[in-house]
Formats: structure tokens, sequence, C-alpha cells
């Protein structure tokens, strides 16, 4: 029965964002779930990988201007807990660099081939039109206050950010309940955000904003 739901969700979804273009720009995986949930080709480069809030928020800054630098890679991190992150998996993933500061961390990437191959095809079919572009942020990997206010003075029109801290001000914050100190993982949130953000409603051009039916129907 959950498989049957979960696939009426799905063609739901696809059915809604039918014709429509996007490009999710994500500090970790949750916008590639999205992807893969609609049936889209990825516009997008920010798959299998994490950036941390700092380096998040250099590349907004420069964005998309900070895409059109080459990719190159290093061995460590200017990041102490992501040197000790790297140090606990049996293979330590490629970090990529862009420009000054910024850190890409492909996770999912056995290679630094394999993440530059990627990366670069992915990012030629970010969408050209910057209204088709969406900023999704968290407040993972011990962001600050200062670092959601940040996001929140962007001037982009299409941001969402997820925390589970119901004092966040962020005027695009979704607050999702839980007594966990920040949301879970790119791919447990992309599960959980639809019962607090439609996200096909965003995507297509409206709030976001959860309707009565949306925690029994939603999908994205």
């Amino acid at each position: 029965m959950n498989s049957v739901i979960h696939k009426f969700r799905q063609a739901l979804a696809r059915k809604r964002l039918k014709g429509t273009d996007f490009s999710i720009i994500s500090n970790n995986c949750w916008g590639a779930h999205v992807y893969q949930t609609t049936g889209r080709a990825y516009a997008t480069p920010f798959v299998g990988l994490f950036i941390s809030p700092a380096s998040y928020l250099r590349l907004l800054a420069g964005f998309p201007q900070c895409l059109s630098q080459p990719l190159k890679f290093k061995t460590v991190s200017d990041e102490a807990y992501i040197n000790r992150a790297r140090a606990a998996y049996s293979v330590q993933w490629p970090i990529g660099s862009l420009g000054d500061g910024v850190e890409i961390q492909f996770m999912h990437y056995k290679s630094e081939t394999e993440a530059g191959e990627k990366w670069n095809r992915r990012v030629a079919r970010i969408s050209p039109h910057p209204g088709r572009w969406f900023f999704k942020f968290c407040d993972r990997d011990d962001c600050t206050a200062g670092q959601m206010a940040a996001f929140d003075r962007l001037p982009f029109p299409n941001k969402v950010f997820f925390t589970t801290r119901q004092d966040c001000p962020s005027r695009c914050a979704v607050k999702i309940p839980s007594n966990e100190a920040c949301v879970p993982d790119g791919l447990s949130l992309s599960r959980l955000s639809p019962a607090y953000f439609d996200t096909a409603d965003w995507l297509g051009g409206g709030s976001g904003r959860v309707r009565w039916w949306g925690r029994y129907l939603n999908c994205v």
C-alpha cells in the first residue's frame, strides 16, 4: 500500500510540474531528490555533495559568476570538522575548490575525475533564467544565527531555509518541529519536508505554503 501511495504522489508531483524548468542550488543533496522524485535530469551540479555554511554563503555571494571558476581539488579542508568527518570514512571523498574559499565536499563520488566530469556537465545545464533559480539552505553543520541572517539578506527571490529552531526570524524559514538541534541529512529531509513545505508549488511560482491536503498528497 505504501508503494502505491508513493507512486501516486510521484505522478501527482510530475503532473504539477509538467513543462516547468528549474535549477535547485542546495547545500546538500535535498535538491537532487526533488529531481529524482519528479523524474527530471539534474539541471544543477549540486548532486551527491554537501557544502559547509561558510563556503555555501561565499558561493551564493558570488553567484552565478562563482560557477564559472575552474573546479580544482585539494587534499585537506580548511575546516577542521570536515577533516575529522573524512577521517572517519574508509574512503576519503574528493574536496573541490572554486575561486577563493569555496569548498565542495563530493561525499558520494569515488574520485576527483568522476566529481569533476559530472560537476562540469551539470553546471552547463543550469537554467539561463535567474527567475528559475531556487536556493535551499538549512541549519545543519552548526549553522550560526549570523549565517542564517546572511542567507536571508541575499537578493534572490526564490529562497527557502529549513530549520528546527522555532525562534528563527528568517523570512524564508520553514520551521520543522523536532527535538533535534538541526534538520536531518538531505535524503531524510527530502522525505520529511513535504509535510511542511510544498516544493512543487514553490517551483511553480508559489509560496510553498502547504494546503490542508499537503501532509497526505505532497511528494515534493
